[in-house]
């Protein structure tokens, strides 16, 4: 017999917000913490800025779930980024 195997599905979807104070390199910063930390950007959106203040929207996929608390300390890690937080509702894209 031959074995078939089509694409797994995502272990692990969520979506995350991220505030920041704007600064030149951000989102590049971001995405680059993002990747470092093994996530597949699924769909994002950045608010513009209001009073220097950005709101970034990630979807995301990680191999599993137990990569999301090391990729939200990450993301914090991010000069400018001060809160990471998961949304409340499950992720649609």
């Amino acid at each position: 017999p031959v074995e078939v195997r089509w694409g797994d599905a995502p272990e692990c979807r969520v979506t995350l917000y991220a505030e920041s104070f704007g600064r030149p390199r951000l989102l590049a910063d971001l995405t680059e913490a993002i990747a470092t930390a093994g996530a597949a950007i699924v769909a994002a959106n950045v608010e513009p800025p209001s009073e220097q203040r950005v709101r970034h929207t990630y979807t995301l996929e990680l191999p599993d779930a137990a990569g999301l608390p090391g990729l939200m300390r990450a993301m914090r890690d991010v000069p400018g980024v001060y809160d990471v937080s998961r949304a409340q509702q499950p992720a649609t894209a």
